[in-house]
């Protein structure tokens, strides 16, 4: 925290220039209902500008026109360049969309952090941080026999718990414990959750220096695709890449899922919780993570389908530049037709060998023999083999539907193994051809490409073959 380092945040900090800004408490409380009261991730021009309007009404009437601009005027303060407070692009019905930036999202943060609490439950904290530094010697430090000795000091403790409870001796959580579980809990969530904004744009700022290389770069068109697979490796390996992937495969995971579903359901049957969080706002936390976590994924998809795009222009641009030299080869060749060269030899063709077809060198014409024609009918028996037809199979995609339903009628989600082991496959490696291609055409179905699944398929010839898919995940959607 150097003196140059702390002026140069000062002037050029994002956070810092927002807290400072004269419409300071106007323009966090603003983002603060729409964003964070009202629940939008994003939100399009019209409705963000409806919503101004109505904002700067209420303010104005209360406080003697005090902000006279027009609605559209701010909204243009809080996008410019000079700004930045909201993230401005083009959504896909060709209408404009906002975001809130990591630097206003950092500002709620630290906001937050003011609140005078009448609760700090260090106790809890204080556990995590131990449990952590525990769990980090015994990963790295301990040898096999230490780690053997730890995991059955913690077996012991839990059959001494184990009988505690047997014996009514156990002592479960008192209302000042539940509380500081619950505020943990709620604050690592709030943390969660403004995290996924940095990881956005952590995500455009690794796309935006790998158009910069590709742009500037002059390579091969092999070369330029392989860097893009390096790229999109880049982004899938790095720290925050691997972290956010693996909290995605926990977040999607069937079992975790139901699990999470019901602890929060059954978190507000506890009494004092109800009476501590009223507003419940801990209820949706599954669903808001999922939407956040899945715009990343999009996002991120986006970005690859981007630089490839590029590869595609970078394509375009060198086959026109063959194209602008065949032409001018044309242009010459029509210039000299009127001034032909006077020399035979006037020019040398390196290493290649052009092939004459002379006319002399083909042969001579030859009289077609006369045939005679027989009159006589000859009656031949073309026998045809009828069996292949029987052999011919229809795969009914909608059956397999049917298949899929079966599972979500009973359960919010299934795996394509769960499917196959209760209908398994009858008809060969076409019939999970037509599995995959109705996940790929599904808008409620996952595919994680980075976990693998074995699937047992019995051939035509009576063997058993196993095929290794990606883990295919089908959802009931949000229809």
């Amino acid at each position: 925290m150097q003196y140059e380092y702390l002026k140069n945040i000062k002037k050029n900090n994002q956070t810092i220039k927002l807290l400072n800004s004269d419409n300071f408490a106007m323009m966090v409380s603003f983002f603060y209902f729409v964003f964070y009261t009202n629940k939008h991730i994003s939100i399009t021009h019209t409705n963000l500008l409806n919503y101004l309007d109505d904002f700067l009404f209420d303010i104005n009437q209360t406080y003697d026109n005090i902000y006279p601009k027009k609605a559209k005027e701010y909204l243009d303060d809080f996008v410019s360049d000079k700004n930045a407070y909201l993230k401005k692009y083009q959504g896909s019905d060709d209408e404009a969309m906002y975001e809130l930036t990591p630097y206003t999202q950092k500002t709620f943060e630290f906001l937050e952090s003011l609140e005078k609490k009448e609760f700090v439950g260090s106790r809890t904290k204080f556990n995590i941080i131990f449990e952590l530094l525990e769990e980090l010697e015994f990963e790295t430090n301990l040898s096999d026999e230490e780690r053997i000795k730890s995991l059955q000091e913690q077996k012991d403790a839990i059959d001494a718990k184990i009988k505690n409870i047997q014996l009514k001796k156990d002592v479960r959580f008192d209302n000042s414990r539940i509380k500081e579980h619950f505020m943990l809990i709620e604050e690592q969530s709030r943390k969660l959750k403004y995290d996924f904004s940095q990881i956005e744009y952590n995500f455009r700022e690794l796309n935006q220096k790998a158009m910069e290389h590709i742009a500037t770069a002059y390579e091969s068109k092999d070369s330029v695709l392989g860097s893009i697979f390096d790229i999109e490796d880049s982004i899938r390996q790095s720290d925050q890449g691997k972290s956010f992937f693996a909290f995605w495969q926990i977040l999607t995971d069937a079992q975790k899922n139901e699990k999470l579903s019901t602890m929060l359901e059954k978190l507000y049957d506890i009494e004092i919780i109800q009476e501590f969080d009223s507003e419940e706002r801990l209820k949706n936390l599954k669903y808001d993570l999922l939407l956040n976590a899945d715009k990343i994924g999009k996002i991120s998809s986006k970005l690859i389908e981007q630089l490839r795009r590029f590869l595609d222009d970078r394509v375009w641009i060198e086959n026109k530049k063959i194209l602008e030299l065949c032409n001018a080869i044309e242009k010459k060749a029509v210039e000299i037709k009127e001034n032909p060269p006077l020399k035979r030899d006037f020019h040398h063709l390196a290493k290649n060998k052009v092939a004459i077809d002379s006319v002399f060198e083909k042969s001579l014409y030859t009289l077609k023999e006369n045939k005679a024609f027989s009159h006589e009918i000859k009656e031949d028996v073309l026998e045809v083999n009828l069996d292949a037809f029987y052999d011919i199979f229809f795969i009914d995609e909608a059956l397999l539907q049917n298949n899929i339903n079966y599972f979500l009628q009973i359960q919010s989600q299934c795996t394509l193994v769960e499917v196959l082991e209760k209908f398994p496959i009858e008809k060969g490696i076409s019939e999970l051809i037509g599995y995959l291609s109705i996940a790929k055409n599904s808008k409620n179905s996952i595919v994680a490409p980075d976990e693998k699944q074995k699937i047992h398929i019995l051939g035509e010839d009576g063997n058993k073959k196993i095929v290794s898919v990606a883990k295919i995940l089908f959802t009931k959607g949000t229809s």
